[in-house]
């Protein structure tokens, strides 16, 4: 059986950057990350023009690595339809970010929840017992961060927007851009994992997943 190459190697025709994607390195035009260096990534595709009639779609590709370095990946469409010429060239470059990088992030992650420690993303903290959720008091309106354990968690994808809210306190919840926060994107995979075969439930008894 013949090996999936998941390489990335193309000039996008909309705005002539030069992408190449492989094991070893992140490319566009000059300026180049290695997988290994890479530590958050943000992505998506944007309606631009009004909501009832939206004029063209804008697809946005963001990398950072360890030391601050960012490169962008960013094209438009002409329309807005259906599996454009865009939306090939779109999962194209997707295929490859997801072998090379965001597998490796999502596998760190589980890691880092595995020896008891925790990760940020956007305005939240993950630990292997849940989320620290920030909310305002019913009373004088303090504002208090609280952890809210795996078994207390819901969450849902609408609109690019990932949302984990408290299933027992609607103040208690986090709203996470895919296309702005880094590594929301990682953590919405993440959480498709721990939702499997009770993972949530094993983390938070001190098991690893």
């Amino acid at each position: 059986m013949q090996q999936h190459n998941f390489d990335v190697d193309i000039v996008i025709p909309s705005s002539k950057q030069k992408v190449k994607i492989n094991k070893e390195f992140i490319e566009v035009n000059q300026s180049t990350i290695a997988c290994a260096d890479v530590s958050a990534i943000r992505y998506g595709v944007s309606l631009i023009g009004s909501a009832k009639k939206p004029e063209k779609k804008e697809y946005t590709i963001d990398v950072q690595a360890k030391d601050g370095k960012n490169i962008s990946i960013k094209f438009s469409s002409s329309k807005v339809e259906e599996l454009l010429e865009e939306d090939h060239t779109y999962y194209y470059i997707m295929s490859g970010l997801w072998q090379y990088v965001k597998k490796y992030l999502v596998s760190h992650f589980i890691e880092v929840l595995n020896e008891g420690e925790t990760f940020d993303i956007g305005n939240t903290t993950i630990s292997n017992q849940g989320f620290m959720m920030t909310y305002k008091t019913w009373f004088w309106g303090k504002v208090k961060t609280e952890l809210v354990h795996w078994d207390d968690i819901k969450y849902y994808l609408n609109k690019g927007i990932l949302h984990v809210d408290s299933v027992s306190d609607k103040r208690k919840k986090v709203k996470l851009s895919l296309h702005h926060d880094w590594n929301a994107v990682v953590l919405n995979t993440l959480m498709h994992y721990l939702w499997q075969d009770h993972r949530k439930e094993k983390l938070a008894k001190g098991e690893k997943i």
